[in-house]
């Protein structure tokens, strides 16, 4: 299974979770979710702070993997309307740089699901380091 494909399935699981809270058909959703495009934001921090994001995103959301030893941590986080939809947020911190992508499912109505949550991310990074000085 290719990045590409892992993602959607990942989106797809949240998306199905979300459809069982309020009682709806998950097989009959996760089929119509799969077709949907995915949208993809980046963003790059320079001496970001690894552990403090990881700590944030286990705060916000549900985390998949943490490999501190590779600096890379995984994610799904709420974000959209009312934060009903999930996006997966990757962290990644390489040579001084931390870098950020978050995958999201739109829909007919764009919601900016993925580009929602970078931006909650770094508003939330960004309080906290001010909270810390």
């Amino acid at each position: 299974m290719d990045a590409k494909e892992k993602i959607n399935t990942i989106l797809c699981d949240a998306l199905s979770d979300c459809a069982n809270l309020v009682g709806g058909n998950s097989f009959l959703l996760r089929k119509i979710h799969s077709k949907l495009p995915t949208e993809a934001v980046h963003m790059n921090i320079e001496n970001g702070d690894f552990l403090l994001v990881s700590q944030l995103l286990n705060a916000i959301g549900n985390i998949l993997q943490f490999d501190e030893e590779n600096q890379v941590c995984t994610a799904v986080v709420g974000s959209g309307f009312a934060n009903m939809n999930p996006a997966l947020v990757v962290a990644m911190m390489e040579n001084q740089t931390l870098y950020l992508a978050a995958y999201a499912k739109e829909g007919l109505i764009k919601q900016h699901t993925a580009e929602k949550a970078l931006k909650n991310i770094v508003d939330s990074l960004q309080m906290m380091e001010q909270e810390s000085e």
